[in-house]
């Protein structure tokens, strides 16, 4: 498997997550018992793990530069691929921001059309602005 399908397979357990919060693991062992994620279990374990731990953080970064909509009231596939983009953005210095941005808009396209991509591009790129700033 490579890291664009383990990227899609962490924003669908991302997806879930909103519905079910409180039941994480279970949703995270169901997915490793039906898929194998090959060499790319780790990215996807560390990924929804690191989400559901910095959460806060993340949502409100997303906050901060969507500017129009608390995560309460955001659409669920927008808030999937933001906090994925988030999360690889503050956590993981081995992606390039550029690669995360692209790659949580084209989940958002494929999930939910081109607003939404415009959407997750837009508020990743604000993030992407103030984290070269520092």
């Amino acid at each position: 498997m490579d890291r664009k399908k383990a990227r899609e397979y962490a924003f669908t357990i991302l997806f879930q997550y909103k519905f079910r919060p409180d039941d994480i693991s279970a949703v995270l062992s169901d997915f490793f018992l039906e898929h194998d994620a090959g060499n790319q279990g780790e990215y996807i374990g560390s990924v929804v793990a690191g989400v559901v731990k910095n959460i806060e953080e993340i949502d409100k970064k997303i906050e901060e530069f969507s500017r129009v909509w608390t995560v309460d009231r955001m659409d669920s596939v927008n808030l999937a691929a933001l906090r994925l983009g988030v999360y690889e953005m503050l956590y993981m210095d081995d992606i390039p921001l550029a690669v995360t941005i692209s790659e949580a808009a084209t989940l958002a396209r494929r999930f939910a059309g081109e607003e939404a991509a415009a959407f997750v591009n837009g508020v990743l790129g604000g993030i992407q602005k103030q984290l070269e700033a520092l």
